[in-house]
């Protein structure tokens, strides 16, 4: 017996082929060619065995069908052999024949005897459901028919996934063009309009509702953008035949950057321009909608009044203050009024108005005198205006320091005392040596106010985002309609193109990795490279190169840091300037939720004026956008590599179809490029939430002022513009990021890989090394296995993925 496959019928189970695997240990012999293979009809390779075991276990199985047989099925004198057949069939024989011819054989030896285990044979009962059941199967027949024949008429492999990626930037370009439209018809079509306008909590949930949309709609934009980009980025079968000639080797798989010098200038054009239009998304979606403060100018009225221990407070803990004969200081306001004001001492006095804007408190009365008359207050004859937006805007605060700071009062408020807190009336002397007139506050009567925020639009923004979509989908449907150049999307196009037509370029090197071509000086000619076989158990994460790890890492750390920095200085900034400790308060504070205390104060943004203003807060607040969008490029690189190379080694332990972007034969289509989408949603997923996260924990904050409604002089508003802070949103930054790069990290440190081969990584040439059948095994159409082949001529072997038989490579052993 030569190396033959051997195929066993046994009349016992007719119509199927008995099929026996037998595991022996490898031969002592290193050479391929002395090893007889032997393929049962499923395809399944036999280990090597000898010609005498071989034939006892013929034997047992021919008298075991007999005996079978004889007993059990057959009753006519003409009964069937106890085997139909011993077939010659060699490794490189069409698996799909061998097994039809076969199985059609015993059919037409058995049609006319009755098989128990076939009981489609049987005459069927004339039965209600029997009449039933043929109609339902035709209907399922047609339905199935007309679902093939819709199928069959879509595109197939990475197109499909185009198609899709396309229809998703029209849905987004639909859904902004709405948002737009009704926003601006909201607003009355002016450049900022007024969305909604009321308390701040509900803008502030209004706000976080709709950048949760904005982020979902962005993130679905840009993955269907990265889709296209991958595909341009996939090297033609010419560039990878170049570059090989020249010693350097390109991606196949990946999205990389090195692979654009050797692309066509169209693809390169197309690239770049998907590239480019994803800024303007980054630095203006989420500031199309952004939310307004109120802050109302205020009056500042000295009084005396009496000693807070000498009154009694009423039923609600408040105080039934009344005017004295000059009436209420510098207000205009009924007694009764006053008994619904707050009194502050003078510490949270300071804490209260000492701030750029004001939209929780209204005007203020400084108590300033020893006056003891049961809740009478006395006017001092003064009264002036606070919190308009100047350089100074709570001057009066320190108007009473014996040194007055010279840089205004936003910072020397800091260093007043409480218990001597003194104000200066604008009436009164500016004698250094007398200091008349200055008096010492005790405490303040402060009018509570409900405060006022605005959910505003930014048209300009929001068409210059609609413009860019638009762009992305003319790039994307021009790439799928006229780019038709055969590109290797997957490593399976990469498989078939290089099993069909090997590359001369790396010849005799079948056990080359990555790694070897990684540290090869570029521009340096591949030489053939003999190597021993070493199986290792490798890992998700050896797939990805040591470089390519720290620099993922590095810089998710470096974010992560920078992001606990500015958490730390923001809190305490809140316990230096506000007093506010503990998580308790940080968490009222929300997500992209202004307040005065989380507006960032005292920068060059804040003196300027203008749309100007506007559009260098949006920079800033969205410069994060952008240094996501890139760590999180990296980080998609590196998934790439472990799902790419989990792909690869599965073709070590069993017989594959080849995913490919044109189908053919057994190949199988593909609609996702390496990623698969199991593992491709929850990572967009997270994608998502960290823009939006990072879009709540800085955002852009726009602040009006306006004269108080009871000044008798006209009602003027005035506008700055500038970023706001969210501990919550930093804090929940930081644990998502962690969480996600903890957790691919983790699947890729415990996760072993399949099979035990090289690996090529996204690298052509190493993909092409592996790539070298012999001429009866080259057949890409049919389902492709790694391994040791027949034939080589010396004293090495070789290994290879082939449409033909394989065997396991054996350890020690040389390969070329």
């Amino acid at each position: 017996m030569d190396n033959q496959s051997i195929f066993l019928f046994s009349p016992s189970f007719p119509g199927h082929i008995t099929s026996s695997l037998l595991q022996l240990n490898a031969i002592n012999l290193c050479k391929p060619s002395y090893a007889p293979i032997f393929t049962s009809a499923e395809g399944l390779e036999v280990s090597p065995l000898s010609e005498q075991d071989w034939e006892n276990f013929v034997l047992q199985r021919v008298s075991m069908s007999m005996s079978s047989s004889a007993e059990s099925r057959f009753q006519q004198s003409h009964q069937q052999s106890p085997y139909s057949s011993l077939l010659p069939s060699y490794g490189g024989g069409t698996e799909g024949e061998v097994r039809s011819s076969n199985e059609q054989n015993w059919r037409d030896s058995s049609d006319s005897q009755m098989n128990p285990l076939h009981p489609e044979e049987f005459p069927p009962t004339k039965s209600r459901s029997t009449r039933f059941w043929p109609r339902l199967c035709s209907v399922q027949e047609r339905v199935r028919r007309k679902i093939v024949d819709i199928t069959s008429r879509l595109p197939t492999g990475w197109r499909f996934g185009a198609w899709i990626s396309i229809f998703q930037a029209c849905a987004v370009l639909l859904i902004n063009i709405i948002i737009l439209v009704l926003s601006a018809m909201r607003a009355g079509w002016s450049a900022i309009g007024i969305v909604f306008e009321g308390d701040c909590d509900t803008v502030a949930r209004y706000s976080v509702g709709i950048h949760l949309v904005i982020n979902t709609l962005s993130t679905l934009l840009l993955s269907a953008s990265n889709y296209m980009m991958q595909t341009l980025c996939a090297p033609t079968r010419t560039e990878v035949d170049t570059a090989h000639e020249r010693g350097i080797w390109l991606d196949i798989g990946l999205q990389s950057i090195r692979n654009l010098k050797y692309m066509s200038h169209r693809k390169r054009r197309l690239w770049i321009t998907l590239s480019f239009s994803s800024i303007p998304l980054h630095l203006f979606y989420n500031s199309s909608f952004f939310s307004t403060l109120s802050s109302l100018g205020y009056t500042v009225s000295p009084a005396m009044g009496p000693e807070l221990g000498s009154l009694l407070p009423n039923a609600e803990g408040k105080y039934n203050w009344r005017c004295g004969f000059l009436g209420c200081p510098g207000i205009r306001v009924q007694e009764a009024e006053l008994s619904q004001w707050d009194v502050l001492s003078a510490s949270k006095c300071i804490q209260a108005y000492a701030t750029d804007y004001i939209s929780d408190r209204s005007s203020v009365i400084l108590v300033v005198g020893d006056y003891v008359s049961n809740g009478t207050l006395i006017a001092a004859g003064d009264a002036s205006l606070g919190g308009s937006f100047t350089s100074d805007p709570y001057h009066w605060i320190c108007s009473g320091m014996d040194n007055p700071p010279l840089n205004f009062c936003s910072s020397g408020w800091r260093s007043i005392e409480p218990l001597n807190w003194k104000y200066k009336p604008s009436n009164a002397s500016d004698s250094s040596s007398t200091r008349q007139g200055v008096v010492r506050i005790r405490y303040c009567l402060s009018q509570p106010a409900v405060p006022k925020c605005q959910l505003n639009f930014n048209l300009p923004l929001l068409a210059l985002v609609i413009v860019f979509n638009a762009i992305k989908i003319v790039c994307m449907a021009f790439t799928v309609i006229n780019v038709r150049d055969n590109a290797l999307v997957t490593i399976g196009d990469a498989i078939a193109s290089f099993t069909r037509d090997p590359d001369v370029h790396t010849h005799d090197m079948c056990l080359v990795s990555s790694s070897h071509f990684n540290g090869q000086k570029t521009g340096k000619k591949f030489a053939p490279l003999s190597l021993e076989y070493r199986p290792q158990r490798l890992r998700w994460l050896h797939a990805v190169s040591m470089r390519h790890l720290i620099s993922t890492v590095s810089l998710f750390a470096g974010a992560i840091a920078l992001i606990l920095g500015l958490f730390i200085y923001a809190v305490s900034a809140l316990k230096t300037y506000w007093k506010i400790t503990g998580f308790s308060p940080l968490w009222q504070f929300g997500l992209g939720k202004p307040h005065s205390e989380n507006t960032i104060t005292g920068w060059a943004i804040g003196r300027m004026s203008g749309y100007g203003a506007l559009l260098a807060s949006v920079l800033i607040s969205n410069t994060p956008q952008i240094i996501l969008s890139m760590i999180y490029l990296i980080f998609n690189s590196l998934c790439t590599k472990m799902f790419l190379v989990r792909e690869w080694s599965l073709y070590a332990n069993a017989r594959k179809p080849l995913r490919v972007s044109s189908p053919r034969g057994h190949q199988r289509s593909t609609y996702f490029l390496q990623i698969p989408y199991r593992f491709g949603l929850p990572l967009i997923t997270f994608s998502a939430l960290l823009h939006w996260l990072t879009s709540q924990s800085i955002f852009l904050v726009q602040s009006t002022y306006q004269n108080d409604v009871d000044d008798p002089t006209p009602t003027t508003t005035t506008t700055t513009s500038g970023c706001g802070y969210s501990p919550v949103g930093m804090i929940l930054t930081v644990i998502v990021g962690t969480a996600l790069l903890l957790g691919v990290l983790s699947m890729g440190l415990f996760t072993h890989l399949n099979g035990e081969m090289p690996l090529a990584g996204s690298c052509s040439a190493a993909i092409s090394a592996s790539c070298h059948p012999p001429a009866d095994s080259s057949d890409p159409l049919r389902p492709m296995k790694w391994g040791a082949v027949l034939g080589a001529e010396d004293s090495t072997g070789h290994v290879c993925f082939a449409s033909g038989a394989v065997f396991q490579p054996i350890p020690g052993c040389y390969y070329s």
